[in-house]
């Protein structure tokens, strides 16, 4: 059951996070083998899978972030907006699970910890009945399914769900200042790399209005008419973005690098930064969002050092991708 405490879900996850793996241990799951590296996690009790082999890395994961999502559905004072966060997981299973079924794919990856388990998406994409999703959800993914019968476009499957997505936490945090803000932040990222991506591709004005997501700050018609502007007219479509001096960097440095990934980069940083910058504000409900992302961070990790130790791998790959743990 929800508590309404903020000083008592914030000491409980307090004590919760100190089981995270911190940057040392998993420097050693690194650098050593595979064994090694499920003893680690064994010795943290990862997962509460104590003879765990080379082969229960996904389920120790799997039950780790089942485990985060109990906790934090029994913890949190606002479910309504820590749900948000729990339900970007099920956004992204929901298009694996379609494109399966499109593409008639068997094994997929899964990503547990969402708001729903598995079995419950596996028969709403087998079934096409979206019912026990938000309303906006349903919308999306009706006319989703009637696009789909006529024209496989696997594309589209994405584009679909994240805009589902960022209208859903958009109008569930209208009146929370600071949370609206995260999403119309994300949305102006979102819809600004998009942008780049179509003029990158040379796909024509007509075709932003197809890919495009909800708007944040930036209202879609700016992305139209400065379509066919050059790179340094974008100051007055970027100073409309509640994130206009971030997203405004992040471009200047994708002039310099001719990466999109800059944006990216930017867009990642920033939204976390929005989190983590206030984990010490006991009376607020950034802890228990930063507590999802710690734990989802943590698990991208493990997954990434158990991957490439399985497969031997070079122990480059995981420098390269490691991702900064949350804090």
């Amino acid at each position: 059951m929800p508590q309404e405490s903020y000083a008592y879900a914030c000491a409980r996850l307090s004590a919760l996070s100190r089981r995270l793996l911190d940057e040392a241990t998993l420097k050693r799951m690194a650098e050593g083998s595979l064994e090694e590296a499920l003893h680690l996690l064994t010795d943290r009790r990862y997962g509460a899978l104590p003879d765990a082999g080379p082969e229960d890395g996904e389920r120790m994961i799997e039950r780790e972030l089942l485990g985060m999502r109990e906790e934090v559905k029994e913890l949190s004072p606002r479910p309504e907006i820590t749900d948000l966060f729990l339900l970007s997981s099920d956004t992204m299973n929901l298009k694996t699970l379609i494109k399966a079924r499109l593409l008639a794919q068997g094994d997929i990856s899964w990503q547990a910890g969402g708001l729903f388990d598995r079995e419950q998406l596996e028969a709403a994409v087998s079934s096409q009945d979206y019912s026990l999703l938000p309303p906006v959800f349903q919308e999306e993914l009706s006319a989703l399914e009637k696009s789909l019968a006529v024209h496989v476009e696997p594309q589209r499957i994405s584009i679909a769900l994240d805009r589902a997505y960022l209208k859903h936490a958009l109008s569930v945090t209208g009146r929370d200042r600071d949370f609206h803000h995260y999403f119309q932040a994300k949305a102006d990222f979102d819809n600004v790399i998009t942008f780049l991506r179509v003029r990158a591709m040379g796909g024509g004005r007509g075709m932003l209005k197809d890919v495009l997501l909800a708007p944040g700050g930036i209202p879609l018609q700016a992305f139209y008419d400065g379509y066919d502007l050059s790179a340094e007219s974008y100051g007055r479509m970027l100073e409309q973005s509640v994130c206009r001096r971030e997203l405004s960097a992040a471009m200047d440095k994708m002039y310099a690098s001719g990466s999109i990934g800059e944006v990216e980069k930017a867009r990642d940083n920033y939204l976390t930064a929005l989190i983590s910058n206030h984990r010490h504000d006991v009376l607020t409900l950034f802890p228990v969002v930063g507590y999802i992302m710690a734990k989802e961070r943590e698990a991208q990790n493990i997954r990434l050092i158990l991957t490439v130790k399985r497969n031997g791998l070079s122990d480059a790959v995981i420098t390269e991708r490691l991702v900064k743990l949350y804090g």
